[in-house]
């Protein structure tokens, strides 16, 4: 089988597996990946730092062959047409260009990883290799990869990098049940801070509500989330419709009174409470403002008394 990668790949080569895949770091993320691109492409092996990691990695996914980096030399790499890093994220540039500097890779290579932070900028390579880096982030979270072979398809892929490697992995991806989307190199740091405020910090501000329900003296442990149907509901209707359509509350409705009231009660709070409260209560007076339901002079004056702690500061 020739290693040489074509520049065009029509779909017919994908299901004959003319193409081959070695996966770097084979976690959550990428024992998922390879198990449902094994349908697709040919595994040849799963490379983690020792060989029994590696061999329950192959076990899950039901194909290719294990390699322990701490074992054996880099040498003993099979060749591949595609190289897939999903070791985490402050590994994958050192690992990744020593995969490169092995002299496993071969010209028409692509070697790509799954970070959303990094850009395929952090891969070393020498400009006479001809070989094509990338990097593609599934915006999905792998906790649990049995479950998320059940729940990838239709995940969002940003992807970016080399064109003869993003067309490939576009069309790899698509496949699997992804939707790739193209993403500039240089705002992938912005746009990974995004999904963090998304799935992350969502998480964050849920707890925080919580800690606040039980500091109110409610006792949620012994009774469903009180917070549960607001919440659902609240996400529902953002997912349906947009932020205009979803915001309600004091805010919204201009009630300034009610800020203030908020705001004497998080006096005695821990300090982080009235911080991320004002942050946010700032971003819902912007879109309320755009709702047209509070009047301007109400969201002037809630604007006012959300800042009221950093403008006196500024005056000492």
């Amino acid at each position: 089988m020739s290693e040489q990668m074509p520049d065009q790949l029509p779909a017919a080569d994908w299901t004959s597996k003319s193409l081959s895949l070695n996966c770097v770091g084979a976690g959550l993320v990428g024992k998922t990946l390879c198990h449902l691109m094994s349908r697709h492409i040919q595994l040849n092996q799963v490379i983690n730092q020792s060989r029994p990691s590696a061999q329950q990695a192959v076990d899950f996914i039901g194909a290719g062959r294990p390699f322990g980096i701490d074992s054996q030399p880099l040498t003993q790499l099979d060749p591949a047409n595609i190289w897939m890093i999903t070791c985490p994220d402050d590994l994958i540039e050192s690992v990744g260009n020593k995969i490169i500097q092995s002299g496993r890779l071969q010209p028409g290579n692509i070697i790509f990883h799954c970070s959303g932070a990094n850009s395929s900028k952090i891969f070393q390579m020498p400009q006479s290799a001809d070989i094509y880096v990338a990097s593609v982030h599934p915006i999905h979270s792998f906790s649990d990869p049995r479950s998320s072979l059940e729940t990838f398809s239709g995940t969002p892929c940003a992807i970016e990098g080399d064109l003869k490697a993003t067309k490939v992995l576009d069309h790899l991806f698509q496949l699997i049940g992804a939707d790739p989307f193209p993403i500039d190199s240089e705002s992938k740091s912005l746009y990974h801070a995004s999904t963090v405020m998304a799935c992350n910090y969502l998480v964050s501000l849920l707890e925080l509500s919580k800690m606040m329900l039980s500091q109110a003296g409610v006792d949620h442990k012994k009774h469903s989330n009180p917070l549960k149907a607001l919440i659902e509901q609240t996400l529902s209707n953002y997912l349906i419709g947009d932020a205009q359509t979803a915001l309600t509350g004091p805010i919204s409705r201009g009630d300034v009174d009610t800020i203030a009231s908020h705001l004497a009660a998080l006096e005695n709070a821990p300090s982080d409470w009235r911080k991320v409260y004002c942050s946010l209560g700032n971003i819902a007076a912007d879109i309320s403002s755009k709702q047209s339901l509070a009047s301007p002079k109400s969201l002037q004056a809630i604007t006012r008394l959300l800042n009221k702690k950093d403008a006196d500061r500024n005056n000492d």
